[in-house]
């Protein structure tokens, strides 16, 4: 992995597979934007129409389903048609970009690294959905793989659905020597006594107040982790990534996996916002540079 900054953009936009959507990306939104306003005013008089009609001939769920599904088609259609825009400009931005950090790019359809290994330790067991996308994955100068991606994580409780996890995970494998599995996640108050299974609280003392009002830890190897944790840096760094979002940890004797909830980042924006090609080019590539050093930072204290 290479390390990469935000001085690379002039070249990262002159090349080739960037350019050229970079070029054409006003022509084509404002031929896309035309379709979106076309098919949405398209649903907007199809929809009511079809349920005024068949409500006034007595089809009253039908008039409800056709009026519906004739409002809301047309408007997925024309989003749809400005959705095609935007990713015609990410996936090459987001390719030359991973080729430049010495990483592979895949959008979707990937198996996501450690996550399998962490899953029930951090998020429990009956999740109902997950959805996994943007993987940035390679291997380190120790020829250990390393990755960051994004994830959503959801349950369903009945009719009642609830976001778990929403935002960026950095996996990596680590050297030997470790042993055991630990977990750090956010403090939950009250319902602290509730363990992990097969793990017991991690005590630490002193200056670990800040941490401890923050987190909770279990292990498996408690004196293992209580050396890990020890390490004021480390549990610092922790800190100062709990300032972005919730953060969950996984530790394991192998590999580890860090989730920190965020928004959702590496996209080039709406494309119902009029905005320069460049600019949205940087926000991709200060996405980048930002989780890619993250993803350093974690592995000097966990790797």
């Amino acid at each position: 992995m290479n390390e990469l900054s935000a001085d690379c953009f002039d070249d990262l936009c002159r090349e080739m597979p960037v350019s050229e959507p970079l070029a054409t990306l006003d022509e084509k939104r404002g031929e896309a934007l035309r379709k979106f306003w076309l098919w949405t005013a398209l649903g907007i008089v199809l929809g009511p129409a079809a349920f005024l009609t068949l409500l006034s001939s007595g089809w009253d769920w039908l008039g409800i389903v056709a009026g519906s599904l004739l409002l809301v088609v047309p408007i997925v259609v024309g989003f749809s048609a400005l959705s095609s825009v935007g990713e015609a400009l990410k996936m090459p931005v987001l390719e030359r970009i991973a080729a430049r950090a010495g990483l592979e790019y895949m959008e979707k359809g990937f198996s996501p690294p450690v996550y399998p290994m962490a899953r029930d330790a951090l998020f429990g067991r009956h999740l109902s959905s997950e959805t996994f996308t943007d993987l940035f994955h390679g291997k380190d100068e120790q020829g250990r793989a390393c990755a960051v991606y994004e994830a959503t994580l959801t349950r369903q409780a009945g009719k009642n659905r609830q976001t778990i996890f929403s935002g960026q995970v950095y996996a990596f494998q680590r050297g030997p020597g470790g042993a055991g599995e630990t977990i750090v996640r956010p403090d939950r108050g009250l319902f602290n006594f509730v363990h992990p299974s097969g793990m017991q609280r991690v005590e630490l003392e002193g200056a670990a107040a800040d941490f401890d009002r923050k987190f909770e830890a279990y292990s498996t190897e408690p004196g293992t982790a209580r050396s890990l944790l020890v390490d004021g840096a480390l549990r610092r760094l922790l800190l100062d990534l709990r300032e972005q979002g919730r953060l969950w940890a996984w530790i394991g004797p192998d590999d580890a996996l860090v989730a920190i909830a965020g928004r959702n980042r590496f996209e080039p924006g709406s494309m119902l916002r009029s905005r320069p090609g460049r600019d949205r080019v940087r926000t991709m590539l200060d996405d980048c540079c930002a989780a890619l050093a993250t993803l350093g930072k974690l592995k000097a204290k966990l790797g």
